[in-house]
């Protein structure tokens, strides 16, 4: 008899489709499926995902789940009733904020600030205090509680934030608030600041608390929700839920630290390209993931992904660290629609995965980029899609009809066209938005493409940006379960503890920094991860004295002086903004500790079907033009192939879109390694189709 296989499993959750992939170590197999999303009840996806794979439940031994609960609850204001109790004198720092314009309303005359979370009447105020250096003037009094938990209860509050000033430097008054509240309140789902932000910008790190408080109770009840169904269903592996900064959280962790979770989704697709270019040899990468719904472009630099710590989600300020993602609103599944101005849009308003595209037969009727692509030929009409689905050219043509005619366009193939050439300006937008904007250079960087739709638009938007290297991994509707699969279990912590360089021991930021590797070993042991499998990595947030903005530099401390530091902030100064001021002396701000713990990950190996012819068919596909145009069937390619666009490639979750002029060339890793030859030279073979 023989041994029976296990599975690691990851899944990812869109906005449209639930996408699962299971690799058996044993065999080296990769099995992957997609099913359509289920608003509302995204568990039920997730289950039918894994029975799609038709795998045995027990035999899955690893299981990472990517999730947009939290987004979408905040989008859709669907959180708990929330309460905040913080310092006297400091309830309305929500509403006061920065006194600026958020992103989305700069241009936008009659933009209006988007109301607190919490309305001014479930904010409360405590008489305690902490002074800037850390020192309590004034103890938390548990009595000032009582009469506020009354209220809480007769308004109906489920989760209470507490955010007290100055607590970042002494959280005695904060945590002993919370503990009384706790006991106080026992139903209540209690998020404290430090817990979660222990850094300065009181309105940024209460506003990330109340963010915490506001999703949390929705996010326990989801996992417990969704290890319930898993259990019934005969699935005995540990759970993890995948991180914005990058890596996995256990159940406990999601539960505790929600507002970690808002990119889960995207996060998991960069992890995934950041293998697949390393398997290829390729360290600088912009990563394109266009699903259904978005596109989520991110800069990758040396096979680091740029990570950010003053972000924002809808228009509230999230101080965690997360992967620097850039979305829009522009997926296979966005609606195509005519503006007031009589000029044609493209989303932010998607069909979602139901009743979808028009082209998917399920009762849409709005034209949309799938259908686009559709009206061109780029996706086939004889073979089913991914899910078994048939697309269907009649829906999709009458849905274009209805627009057509009120623009009084009568070719529905140049109007289809039109519509993707307005995306692709989009998407490109994007990218620069990451790259450009960021003090980068995106010629300098290979683009790679996943997501169900990302390698149909690709080319289009590297030749908008002049790039001339593309990449498409394996499976790239299924690239963010990979990189769940892959990823680690993923601690932050952070110590606004520093100060000038030329004041500052060096021993003494050595021991404070000692400190926060002992509670990281802590906690990863307490995730069930020895400690021959701890990896820790330091950097400090620097600026020069008397600048109010900092740049991460990471920070060996086995150093002996300053002298490392200085130079790499110096240099990566000059970097980001043109130049560096050596005569200035140099400000530690935060100290930042990431702290891995490593998991069992699938050894990716290309294995091409047996027997499998690569070319067939070919079909008229629209290149400014009709052309007749060949159709590999990907998983059939042998490393080394080598091809020339035009050409379509199809594959299980995904379709690639190879216009004129571009070389492709298959990588052991089975990636497609891509060149246009006449902006740049990748080792690219010729084509001898």
């Amino acid at each position: 008899m023989g041994i029976r296989p296990t599975y690691l499993v990851g899944i990812d959750v869109g906005g449209t489709f639930t996408d699962v992939l299971a690799f058996n170590a044993a065999e080296q197999e990769l099995l992957a499926a997609k099913v359509p999303s289920l608003p509302g009840e995204q568990w039920r996806g997730v289950l039918d995902a894994l029975a799609a794979l038709g795998i045995a439940p027990d035999s899955i031994r690893a299981f990472v789940h990517g999730t947009t609960i939290a987004t979408n609850a905040l989008l859709e204001r669907k959180g708990a009733p929330t309460g905040l109790v913080t310092t006297r004198g400091f309830r309305d720092v929500l509403e006061i904020g920065k006194g600026r314009r958020l992103i989305g309303g700069l241009f936008d005359i009659v933009w209006q600030r988007p109301a607190p979370i919490v309305p001014r009447d479930l904010r409360f105020e405590v008489s305690e205090r902490a002074t800037a250096a850390g020192v309590i003037q004034r103890e938390i009094d548990a009595a000032e509680l009582v009469p506020i938990v009354d209220e809480f209860r007769r308004k109906g509050i489920r989760s209470i934030a507490v955010a007290f000033i100055n607590s970042f430097m002494n959280d005695t008054n904060e945590t002993a608030a919370a503990a009384a509240l706790q006991r106080l309140m026992p139903e209540a789902a209690i998020s404290q600041s430090v817990a979660l932000v222990r850094e300065r910008g009181e309105f940024e790190r209460t506003s990330t608390c109340v963010l915490n408080a506001y999703l949390t109770p929705l996010m326990v009840e989801y996992l417990r929700t969704l290890t319930a169904a898993l259990k019934e269903r005969g699935v005995v592996a540990p759970v993890n839920i995948m991180g914005s900064n990058g890596g996995a959280m256990t159940l406990q962790a999601a539960s505790q630290c929600v507002a970690g979770t808002f990119l889960s989704g995207p996060v998991g697709g960069v992890s995934g390209a950041i293998r697949v270019a390393e398997l290829a040899g390729i360290a600088n990468i912009i990563t394109f993931d266009m699903g259904g719904t978005s596109t989520d472009v991110s800069l990758v630099h040396a096979l680091k992904p740029l990570m950010s710590y003053d972000n924002q989600i809808d228009a509230y300020p999230l101080q965690m660290p997360q992967l620097d993602i850039h979305a829009i609103g522009a997926g296979g599944g966005s609606i195509i629609w005519i503006g007031a101005d009589g000029t044609l849009q493209i989303g932010p308003q998607s069909a979602g995965a139901v009743p979808g595209p028009a082209c998917y037969g399920r009762g849409g009727n709005q034209p949309t980029i799938s259908d686009a692509n559709l009206i061109l030929g780029r996706l086939p009409t004889r073979r089913p899609i991914s899910g078994g689905l048939k697309l269907d050219k009649g829906h999709a043509e009458r849905a274009f009809r209805n627009i057509a005619e009120e623009l009084r366009v009568p070719d529905i193939v140049a109007l289809a066209d039109g519509a993707l050439r307005i995306a692709v300006t989009k998407m490109a937008g994007a990218v620069r938005e990451v790259s450009v904007h960021r003090g980068f250079d995106p010629r300098d960087f290979t683009l790679v493409g996943y997501g169900g739709a990302g390698p149909m638009h690709i080319f289009h938007v590297a030749e908008e940006l002049g790039i001339a290297r593309v990449m498409i991994p394996r499976l790239p509707g299924h690239l963010c379960a990979l990189g769940q699969m892959l990823a680690d279990i993923h601690r932050d912590f952070v110590l606004a503890s520093g100060g000038k360089l030329s004041v500052l021991g060096i021993e003494e930021l050595k021991a404070r920094a000692a400190c926060l590797r002992e509670s990281a070993e802590k906690l990863l042991l307490g995730d069930g991860i020895s400690v021959h499998r701890h990896r820790h990595t330091y950097s400090l947030d620097l600026r020069y004295v008397g600048q109010s903005f900092t740049l991460p530099i990471e920070w060996n401390p086995t150093d002996r002086d300053w002298a490392p530091l200085r130079e790499a902030f110096h240099a990566r100064h000059k970097e980001n903004f043109g130049y560096s001021s050596v005569e200035h002396d140099v400000e530690i701000v935060n100290i930042r500790l990431v702290s891995l713990g490593d998991v069992d990950k699938p050894q990716l190996k290309y294995k091409p079907a047996q027997g499998g012819k690569p070319l067939i068919e070919r079909r008229s596909v629209w290149f400014d033009g009709w052309v007749d145009c060949p159709v590999y069937l990907r998983e059939a390619l042998e490393p080394e192939f080598t091809f020339s666009g035009p050409a379509i490639v199809e594959e299980a979750g995904g379709t690639s879109v190879v216009p004129p002029n571009w070389s492709v060339k298959l990588h052991e890793s089975g990636a497609m390694l891509c060149q246009e030859p006449r902006h740049a030279d990748t080792g690219v073979e010729p084509a001898r189709n």
